[in-house]
């Protein structure tokens, strides 16, 4: 039997305004889309850049001073969550309006379904992840501040060691869905915490992790990708059908 093709976009670093833009323009591309289609995509930030929840609010969840006199920059995401920086890390998104993969069209079971996948990505670099059981939801912290986005897992969200070792959010239109989640290779907690006005980065140490903290080495870029091309190939049984570039796919 003939597998299922899936389009594959590898994209060099970005800015934050134009990988967000790309995850936003595939999402409506497809949700117009007569053919059936999923995109899988793996990314990464040419400067340091937070990203904020659809709604959250730029001056309740950062210290906008820190951010701009710190250079880094800020973006609005298309999915909800809280913020989230990308600096060293590689950063997935899938798009698809095809349910048939993902067991239905409720968000636990494509998060489950994502996240499964990866978790036999990380697992093929060496890091021991299993799947978060619930969600434990944070309210904001003692000075008012909004809680960045790993400081609290939702249900089958990633975790090694008990941390968090990515971080994902969703967004659904009526035919199709953007999932799309950062994956820390190392985590820059002062940075977080300073952004977001956290104060004692001791929190981030209990709660998060990154690749790199969890092995004896440093896996390069392309070690990383590749072990999860090969986890989505053989978790949803697809090939992979590379495209040029975003705008191949997106336009």
């Amino acid at each position: 039997m003939k597998m299922k093709a899936w389009d594959l976009i590898l994209d060099p670093p970005l800015d934050g305004e134009t990988n967000m833009m790309v995850d936003a323009d595939l999402l409506q591309s497809l949700e117009q889309s007569g053919e059936t289609r999923t995109v899988l995509r793996f990314y990464s930030w040419i400067r340091p850049t937070v990203s904020l929840g659809r709604n959250q609010r730029r001056e309740k969840a950062l210290d906008l001073e820190f951010c701009l006199s710190s250079g880094l920059d800020v973006v609005q995401r298309p999915t909800g969550g809280r913020a989230v920086l990308h600096a060293d890390e590689i950063t997935y998104s899938v798009v698809s309006n095809d349910t048939e993969p993902f067991d239905g069209a409720s968000i636990y079971d494509t998060y489950r379904r994502i996240s499964e996948a990866l978790l036999i990505g990380y697992r093929r670099l060496g890091v021991d992840t299993v799947l978060a059981p619930d969600t434990r939801r944070l309210g904001t912290s003692e000075n008012g501040v909004d809680y960045p986005c790993f400081v609290s897992p939702s249900r089958y969200e990633l975790m090694s060691g008990g941390r968090k070792v990515a971080g994902s959010a969703q967004r659904r239109l009526r035919r199709s869905f953007l999932q799309h989640g950062s994956m820390p290779i190392s985590c820059d907690r002062e940075l977080l915490a300073r952004a977001t006005r956290l104060g004692d980065p001791s929190l981030l140490e209990d709660e998060m992790t990154g690749i790199v903290e969890c092995l004896d080495r440093r896996p390069s870029v392309g070690e990383i990708t590749s072990a999860f091309l090969g986890a989505f190939e053989e978790y949803f049984e697809v090939d992979l059908r590379r495209m040029v570039d975003s705008a191949e796919i997106a336009g």
